[in-house]
């Protein structure tokens, strides 16, 4: 190690005299863990070995913080770098999710292979009796960098904190402070959809170059929607699962204008469905809306989707060109029950395109969320 620092010591020779100079001076060089800092950190670490000069007990103890800082960055960051590699190993099936939403005829899809992540943060948000700092209400809206799993890891952690503590402080930090780099399983969870999510980013726009997302979860204690209107999201896609509570509900299929407008006006008929047979003129059951299950992790397309590749006909390329929502999936907020209410809780996630960069934190603030937990302006759905 001694011979390392002495390399730094002749190319700082002209520029510092540490034995010239006070000792309060070396105050300026805080420790932070930046690449930049540490440098100043190991030249003045060569130049006082090189001159052998006595060390005052003021910049001892300087250093000495400097040194425990800079042992407990390098631990805090090999958790992370040890738990997750350059690239996270993905347990959902994001690749087939990917290819299946490039069919012009394909509007949702649901992703398997994330059934633990979503049993972890249910047992932790909804069924966990002993955690008593998850907020009754709260809507939040937070961005996650997936560019590397070292920065999802630090921004799923700060909105895990900000959902909910573990029992205790000392639990929470050794959460994901312990030796053996353990990640928390809700932060993991989160990781897991931010990186999901992000991979599915298409077409010649968002490929390779959007790598954020926006995470938004909603706790709500008196759900009460009074048949919420059907809508799509003016956004290439958005995911989607319920934790607790009714499903979103959504339509298997594209719909034609006039399907929507119907949809849009009159709602649906729990007993009937007037637009099950395209246009055959009889009522049939309904087919083709669906409700999603607890724990389902849905992917809906938007108004904006871009495929890279695209399999669409002549016909169906000029209607796209007309009709924005020729591939978005129809859905709405499900209807709740119109005396008891119910609690709900969704996490849904959006791709960082620029659209829409809002975020919000809000806490106890008691809704009944009668028009359905949608975004808050109206511009985001249509």
């Amino acid at each position: 190690f001694r011979p390392w620092l002495l390399i730094f010591a002749p190319v700082v020779d002209n520029i510092i005299d540490l034995s010239r100079q006070p000792v309060l001076q070396h105050s300026q060089f805080e420790f932070q863990p930046t690449s930049v800092v540490n440098e100043y950190f190991v030249v003045n670490m060569a130049t006082l070995m090189r001159h052998n000069i006595t060390l005052r007990p003021v910049m001892s103890l300087f250093l000495l913080s400097s040194l425990v800082e800079f042992a407990w960055s390098l631990a805090t960051s090999s958790i992370v770098s040890s738990t997750s590699s350059s690239s996270l190993n993905l347990q959902g099936n994001w690749g087939s999710a990917k290819t299946a939403l490039r069919s012009p005829d394909c509007c949702v899809v649901s992703v398997p292979g994330l059934e633990s992540h979503m049993k972890v943060l249910q047992e932790h948000w909804v069924n966990n009796k002993n955690n008593n700092s998850l907020p009754s209400d709260l809507d939040l809206r937070a961005r996650v960098s997936a560019k590397s799993p070292q920065s999802s890891y630090k921004d799923c952690l700060r909105i895990r904190r900000s959902v909910s503590l573990y029992d205790s402080e000392e639990e929470d930090e050794e959460s994901f402070n312990d030796n053996d780099g353990h990640i928390d399983p809700c932060t993991a969870a989160l990781m897991e959809l931010a990186h999901g999510v992000a991979s599915l980013a298409d077409g010649p726009k968002l490929e390779g170059s959007c790598t954020d997302v926006f995470i938004r979860i909603v706790c709500a204690s008196d759900y009460k929607a009074r048949d919420p209107m059907f809508h799509t999201d003016k956004a290439p896609l958005r995911g989607y699962v319920t934790l607790c509570g009714v499903g979103t509900e959504f339509m298997t299929r594209t719909c034609t204008p006039l399907e929507y407008a119907t949809l849009r006006t009159l709602g649906v008929n729990k007993e009937k469905d007037p637009i099950g047979s395209r246009g055959s003129g009889e009522e049939q059951p309904m087919k083709n809306l669906r409700q999603a299950e607890e724990l389902e992790f849905i992917v809906m397309k938007g108004d904006h989707y871009e495929a890279t590749t695209t399999t669409a006909s002549a016909s169906s390329s000029w209607i796209q060109n007309i009709w924005k929502r020729a591939s978005a999936c129809v859905h709405r907020s499900p209807p709740g029950s119109k005396t008891l209410g119910g609690r709900r809780i969704i996490v849904s996630l959006d791709l960082a395109d620029g659209d829409d960069d809002r975020e919000w934190y809000e806490a106890n603030k008691k809704r009944e969320w009668r028009s359905g937990m949608t975004q808050r302006k109206s511009h985001l759905v249509s």
